[in-house]
This record gives C-alpha cells, sequence and structure tokens, in this order.
C-alpha cells in the first residue's frame, strides 16, 4: 500500500520565498502556513536566551496592516484557527478556516511574518507574559525531564538550551536585538509558504507574490551553529522533582535523516517500544511489573545526529531494576526472531503516516515538513518506500550500535525517593450517514469516507462521572484502561499483537457522561479489526494483574495532576459546586476509592452499562455496508439487549470561596457558573461566548493578558452534562497579583453578563465557530466520535451537519438573553495559591 504521490507544485517567486501550492476541493476548508528556517539554535550572539520564542510572541502585537486588536479580530471575523510555535530549527505560523477567507489568511500571515511592528512598549510587557510561561515549564514534569535529558546528551549542540531559553538570558534580551533578528532571519529567500485545502492556484499565487512583491532576497552570513563532538563515553544526570513516579530516559545518538540506517531506526522504535504488543511493554510493563509506562522513539534530524530513546516511568524502588531490565530486553531482542515486530512495525507507521492526508491542515504540514528536511516534497513516500525495504538484519545492525559509551540516561526522582543504586487523491464528497439497529436493539451508524483505505469503530457507551461514586471513583477510568487486557479466548498480549500486526489500534478514553472505546486500522482489514474489538466489549476478562499494573498508573497519574495547579483549581471548582459527587469527582478516582475498586466492582460496572441499550456503535471511513451489517450482527449477537441506564439528579451548591494551597509558583483563579445540559438549546448560545472569551481576540486576553500584563493563561471553558453543566473562567497568574486578576476576570464576566457579544464581534466570533466544525468534520474519526455521542443522547446522527445553521440561526439578542440569565447567577470561586513556606 503506497503512500500517494503528491499533487503540490512548487515554484520560488523572484523574491525568493518558495511557494507549495496543494489545491484539493474535498471540503470547503483551507490551512495555510509560512515556515521561517530560523529557530533556537540560530540565535548566534543570543543562544539560550529564547529570542526565537520571544519574536513569535512579539509578532502578535500588530502588523503594517492591522494593530493587535483588529489582528485578532480580523482572524476571528474571517473563521481562522491560528496558532504560531517555535522549534530548535523553525518557526511556523498557520491559519486554518473556510476557504472562501483564504485571501484575508496571506493578507494577514505575511504580515505577521515580513510587515510585523514590533512595538517597543509592548516588548516589557511581553517579556512579564514569557517569564510566566518559563515559570509554568518550570513546573511541569514533562517539560523537566526533556530539559535534563536534552541538557545532558547534547553538550555543544544548542538543542541542549530550552527553546524558551534560559530566565537569566532572557532577561538580557533588549528591543533592539529582536528587530536586527527580524531583520536579518526573516527574510523571503529563509521562508516558505504551503496552502492546502479547496483554492485556486493561480489566485493564491498571484495573491502571495502581490503580497510580498517589494520584498528582495537578503542573503547575508548564517549564524554560527556549533557541531556536537563524539561521545566518547556514557553521560548521567539525576534531579528530584515534585512527582509520584521515577522519570527515566535513555538515549542514544542516532544518524542524521540522510542516512541509510535513519529507517531502520524507525521501525526498531516501534519494535521496541510502540504500543502493548511492542517488546519493551510486554516484557517491562505486563509481564515483569518494573514499568508503569514505557515506550521508544526515534528522532531523527536533517543534517545533525538525532537520538534514539527509551522512555518510562516507574515506582522510585523499581527503577534501578527497571534500567536494567531494558538493558537486558535490548540484548535478548538482539537474539530474536523479529519478523512478525518488524511486519506489524511498518503497518503501523504506514497506518500513522496515512492519517495526515485526512485534512487540510495534516497535509500541509507534511508537506512543509518535507520541504523543510529534505527538500522534497514527496520524501515522506519515498521514506516510507525505504521503511519498507528494512530487514531484520537492518534492525539487528542499529540495534548493536546503542552501545554503553554513547548511552545518555537521566532520571528526574520524587523529591523524597532515596539516592539511587504514486495514487491520485480520491475526490472528497459528502455522504450519506445510514442508521440501523442489530437485532439486539443496538443502534449502529455508518459515516462513509473514502478518500484514503482507513476505517474507525467508535462506540459510546452511557455511564460518565454520574455513574460513579466516591466508594467507586476512578472505576471508568480503570475499566477503560483494562478493558483490552483479555477478553475470555484472547490474553493482552495476543490482542495487542493482533492489532498491531495489522497496523490498528484500540483505546477507551472516560468522558463526563460516556466511556468511550474506539479502534482503528486499515480498510482491508476490518472483518479481522471488529472481531477482536467486539470481543473486548462483550467479554473482557479484567486480569488481577492488568489491574494491578493500571491501577498503579491511574494512582501516578492522579497524584502528579494533584500537583498540576489548573487541574487542581479546576477539580476543586467541580467538587464544591457538585457537592463532591457526580460531575464533583475527578475522572482519575481518589487515592482512598481506588486503593478499593476491584474486578468484581470492574465486571460490575460492565455488565451494567455495556448492553445494546445503552450504547451506539459507529463506523466511518471506507468500508463496504453489507459488509458492516453481516460482520457486526453476527460478532455482537452475544452482547444482552439490557436496559437503558438512568443517571442520578445533578445536586448544584453554590460555594462563595474557596482556596487550595500547592507547593507550585503560579496562582490558578476559577470561577464557576451552573452550564446547561447537553439537551438544553442554550448549550449553543454558551459555545459562542466561550469562544468570545477565549480567542485572542476576545475580552478576556485582551484585557487581562495583553493590556494589563497580568497572565499567560487565561479564558473559558464548558462542559454539558445529562441534567447541568458547568461554565468556567480561568486565569493563571502570579501570587502577588491574583487579587487584581480576580478583580479583573470578574469584571469582564460582568460584562459579558450585561451585553452578551457585541455587535462588533459577534459575527466574527461565528466565523470562528463555524470553521472549527468544518475542521473537526474533516477526521472521520472525530465525526464518528461526535455521532456516537450525538445518538446516545437520542439524536439525529446527522445532527452534526445540522450545527452550521444552528449558530448561523443565532442572534446577539439571544446570546445576550442567555448570558444574563446564565452569568446572573451566584458564582463560585476556587483559588490555588502557593504554599506558604
Amino acid at each position: 500500500m503506497e503512500y500517494p504521490l503528491t499533487q503540490a507544485t512548487l515554484e520560488t517567486l523572484p523574491n525568493g520565498l518558495t511557494l507549495i501550492l496543494d489545491p484539493d476541493a474535498t471540503a470547503p476548508v483551507v490551512s495555510a502556513q509560512i515556515w521561517v528556517g530560523t529557530g533556537s539554535i540560530h540565535e548566534d550572539q543570543h543562544l539560550g536566551s529564547g529570542l526565537s520564542h520571544f519574536l513569535e510572541h512579539m509578532v502578535f502585537k500588530g502588523t503594517r496592516d492591522y494593530d493587535s486588536d483588529t489582528l485578532s479580530s480580523a482572524v476571528q471575523a474571517a473563521g481562522g484557527h491560528w496558532n504560531a510555535y517555535t522549534t530548535f530549527d523553525r518557526t511556523v505560523y498557520y491559519i486554518d478556516g473556510p476557504s472562501d477567507s483564504l485571501p484575508e489568511f496571506l493578507k494577514i500571515l505575511t504580515g505577521l511574518v515580513f510587515y510585523p511592528l514590533l512595538p517597543v512598549a509592548e516588548f516589557e510587557k511581553e517579556k512579564d507574559v514569557i517569564r510566566r510561561e518559563i515559570d509554568m515549564g518550570l513546573d511541569d514534569p514533562d517539560n523537566v525531564a526533556m530539559r535534563l535529558m536534552l541538557s545532558t546528551a547534547f553538550q555543544n549542540d544548542p538543542r541542549r538550551y530550552p527553546v524558551i531559553g534560559h530566565r537569566h538570558l532572557f532577561d538580557k534580551l533588549h528591543h533592539a536585538d529582536m528587530l536586527a533578528y527580524h531583520q536579518a532571519r526573516y527574510t523571503p529567500d529563509r521562508c516558505f509558504a504551503v496552502v492546502s485545502g479547496d483554492f485556486d492556484a493561480e489566485e493564491v499565487r498571484t495573491k502571495i507574490a502581490e503580497l510580498t512583491g517589494e520584498l528582495a532576497i537578503v542573503g547575508g552570513r548564517e549564524p554560527l551553529v556549533p557541531v556536537e563532538s563524539s561521545q566518547l563515553g556514557p553521560r548521567e544526570a539525576r534531579e528530584t522533582f515534585a512527582i509520584p513516579t521515577s522519570r527515566i530516559s535513555l538515549a542514544w545518538k542516532s544518524p542524521a535523516l540522510d542516512h541509510p540506517d535513519a529507517p531502520a531506526f524507525d521501525v526498531l522504535a516501534a519494535v521496541l517500544g510502540r504500543g502493548r504488543s511492542s517488546r519493551l511493554h510486554l516484557a517491562l510493563r505486563e509481564k515483569q511489573g518494573l514499568a508503569l509506562e514505557i515506550s521508544a522513539y526515534a528522532w531523527t534530524a536533517a543534517g545533525k545526529e538525532g537520538l534514539f530513546g527509551i522512555g518510562a516511568d516507574a515506582l522510585p524502588e523499581n527503577k534501578d531494576a527497571l534500567i536494567a531490565a531494558i538493558h537486558e530486553e535490548l540484548a535478548a531482542t538482539s537474539q530474536a526472531d523479529l519478523s512478525a515486530d518488524i511486519h506489524k512495525a511498518k503497518r503501523q507507521i504506514a497506518n500513522s503516516q496515512l492519517r495526515s492526508l485526512l485534512t487540510a491542515s495534516g497535509r500541509a504540514a507534511d508537506l512543509a515538513s518535507n520541504w523543510h528536511e529534505a527538500r522534497d516534497l514527496d520524501f515522506t513516500r519515498n521514506y516510507l518506500a525505504g521503511i519498507q525495504k528494512v530487514t531484520q538484519d537492518d534492525v539487528l545492525r542499529v540495534l548493536a550500535s546503542l552501545q554503553e559509551n554513547k548511552l545518555t540516561l537521566t532520571v528526574i526522582d520524587p523529591e523524597d525517593a532515596p539516592a539511587p543504586v504514486k495514487v491520485t487523491r480520491a475526490v472528497g464528497k459528502v455522504s450519506e450517514i445510514e442508521t440501523f439497529s442489530l437485532s439486539n436493539g443496538l443502534q449502529v451508524a455508518m459515516v462513509p469516507d473514502r478518500r484514503v483505505p482507513l476505517v474507525n469503530l467508535q462506540v459510546a457507551v452511557r455511564a460518565g462521572l454520574p455513574s460513579e461514586t466516591a466508594v467507586i471513583n476512578g472505576v471508568n477510568q480503570l475499566l477503560a484502561s483494562t478493558l483490552s487486557k483479555g477478553t475470555a479466548t484472547r490474553s493482552s498480549e495476543e490482542i495487542a499483537r493482533e492489532l498491531e500486526s495489522m497496523g490498528a489500534s484500540m483505546g477507551a478514553s472516560v468522558g463526563n457522561n460516556a466511556l468511550l472505546v474506539q479502534a482503528s486500522g486499515l480498510a482491508p482489514d476490518l472483518a479481522a479489526i471488529a472481531d477482536v474489538f467486539c470481543e473486548v466489549l462483550i467479554s473482557p476478562s479484567f486480569p488481577e494483574d492488568s489491574i494491578a499494573r493500571e491501577k498503579a498508573s491511574q494512582l501516578a497519574a492522579l497524584e502528579e495532576a494533584m500537583q498540576d495547579p489548573l487541574h487542581t483549581a479546576f477539580h476543586a471548582l467541580r467538587r464544591q459546586v457538585f457537592a463532591g459527587e457526580g460531575y464533583g469527582l475527578d475522572s482519575l478516582g481518589s487515592l482512598e476509592s481506588l486503593q478499593k475498586i476491584d474486578r468484581v466492582a470492574l465486571l460490575d460496572h460492565h455488565s451494567r452499562h455495556f448492553t445494546a441499550a445503552n450504547m451506539t456503535l459507529v463506523v466511518s471511513g471506507d468500508f463496504d455496508s453489507s459488509e458492516v451489517k453481516s460482520v457486526f450482527e453476527n460478532l455482537l449477537a452475544p452482547l444482552p439487549a439490557g436496559a437503558a441506564w438512568e443517571p442520578p439528579v445533578s445536586q448544584w451548591t453554590p460555594v462563595d470561596k474557596h482556596v487550595e494551597y500547592l507547593p507550585k509558583k503560579q496562582a490558578v483563579i476559577t470561577i464557576g457558573y451552573e452550564g446547561s445540559s447537553a439537551h438544553s438549546q442554550d448549550r449553543y448560545a454558551l459555545a459562542m461566548i466561550q469562544e468570545y472569551a477565549s480567542d485572542m481576540a476576545g475580552p478576556l486576553f485582551a484585557r487581562i493578558r495583553e493590556e494589563l500584563g497580568l497572565a499567560y493563561r487565561v479564558g473559558a471553558t464548558q462542559f454539558l452534562g445529562f441534567d447541568t453543566g458547568l461554565v468556567t473562567f480561568y486565569v493563571a497568574t502570579s501570587p502577588d497579583q491574583a487579587e487584581l486578576a480576580t478583580h479583573e476576570l470578574f469584571a469582564e464576566i460582568a460584562k459579558i453578563a450585561k451585553d452578551g457579544i457585541p455587535e462588533e464581534a459577534f459575527k466574527r466570533v461565528c466565523s470562528t465557530v463555524l470553521s472549527g466544525l468544518a475542521i473537526q468534520q474533516q477526521s472521520p474519526s472525530s465525526i464518528a466520535r461526535q455521532v456516537a455521542i450525538d445518538l446516545l443522547f437520542g439524536q439525529p446522527a446527522d445532527q452534526f451537519r445540522t450545527l452550521p445553521d444552528v449558530y448561523r440561526s443565532l442572534t446577539v439578542e439571544k446570546v445576550k438573553e442567555v448570558a444574563a440569565r446564565i452569568f446572573s447567577q451566584t458564582s463560585s470561586q476556587v483559588t490555588v495559591l502557593p504554599q506558604a513556606d
């Protein structure tokens, strides 16, 4: 099965700007991106300061065509979803949205990259925002672990510095440094633009040429980028952090992207640590129980060494045994027959890459990455062809290169831990959704999508937090993680190996109102995937050893979440207003309840909720409808009909003020109001208000973050319940500014309660909501999930297609009425503050 040849065109304008144009009329959506060939490794005399990331922030302060306020408003009015990111070697700006807004998107993107104002008045204010972002990173164990690993593995290479920069170097930056850096690095000959989606190539070519016509090739010397010296001996570093488990990383230098062995390292990573049937997962998590989580990766860079790594979490008392066991498993792998593992790895990699073609954003990113890394638009196709040619001898050869003298070992321990011992793309069109019921009453919907040969299965089970009590809090999450760990006829290892040998995957997740189970894979394997999927749904065995392992992982995740200020604030708010029941419970459970949940509790919960009357099934992708009906009628016949579970009535109890304390640097304030149910028409007006309050063009961001510089993160969110919901406004700020930030947040909520969404902002907010729907509906798996949940709530299977008309029918007056009614209620406030020393 080949990766399709790209239909994109490539050309370079006289000013040196490269254009990559990929017309595709599958959906009325476009993704426009400009990639700047500069990142943190190119900062020269400012290396380690985070200047590239700082500049990425500052360009949003206005361009020659828009000031910062009208810039955000213009994107929102055009229905755009925009952002930017900075890495070691690139800075990327992108906007996704409706195709008829593309001219506006191009004007905005070229303005951001080539014509930003970079106002000196905003320089120090944005510095404060990034200082808070740096502090947030220092509170994040994943970020801390990554910093430690990179700074240990690389001694000369500038990738040893964090992209965001070190605080002491960042503080030394001046406005003149930024102006000089932009002038030298943001030049057309160092940039390229890529557009994918529904557009006319000639019109776009003309538009970009017009917008950048005054620019010229700049040239000039490239900055000094130090080269890493050869590693001649093992490197090791250990630190402590406020986490419940030990975080372990083993990494070896790997060759650059153009090396013949690069594909073999990718295959080796999949063989060792991709999926539940991978060798490391089976041996060290499932069988020996030493790892809570374990995986492997191959980070391959263009023109420079990359890293082959293994990452794992373990209980502190198991970490040294786990490190030794990893080395033992690598040695055992070198003596094993890997033919089945290699076949499985190739399918997994192909499946993952094919998925990138489903959305305009994915196609644009694939093309851009190909050009940035290899100057070859078909690099992914060619690289995957190289993957398919990898043999067992190739894998064993690269495995043998993972020598002790090339190893970098880093460990993050808990603070109290003891010291260590060519194919043409199909033309997309909207297909009719067919619904039917199996003989046992299970509702099924089929959503065809023929663009790529992939298929998705999605089941929604009516359950969620209201189905739990304080005694069994966390049972849904534990059930989801253990569901596929064995059945009446298959072991966990057999399930994982069977699925992954097809390049397929299966997983389960938990929402507020439902437990979701999904599987996906290549279309020709539908019947085989469904066979495993249905058996997991009907007859999970919940082995005791799997329950113990998953419970340990869930406890570790809970303990880590309890140290996260944002999670703590959101959960504390829900716990207070729902009196610790139903939606007031933590989906991860509690330290007390998790200790008591056993196999009997899981079996009881499964038998009560996994019935035909309490579930829905959606099949999306490339399939034959008659095969779907036959396969699932046969495989799901043993599923009991049962009865629909009815959730208990939620108890809403407003709380005036509640304070929690954590040993962290930041403060988080949450303010909550009783929201709506999934059946309420208010949900649409509240979605508009959520977008208005969360967007960079919205009042919270503009006032609290931009004007006052009080916060790095501010916004609003909501969830819909069976009978009620919760709307939450939040701000993350510094402790000394918490009182002012709270006052300002209440003031902005009051304005929304009084005025709703002002007329001048209403249309642009609606455009953003509509384009978000369009973007979401590019993905068959996202559609399947939405359809399954809609059916579960008694809604039509094609309801998602009617949503644009629902939002277009909303009026300023209707949203204002909902805002006044909802936000005139008594609010509930929870604040998380740093613990006093």
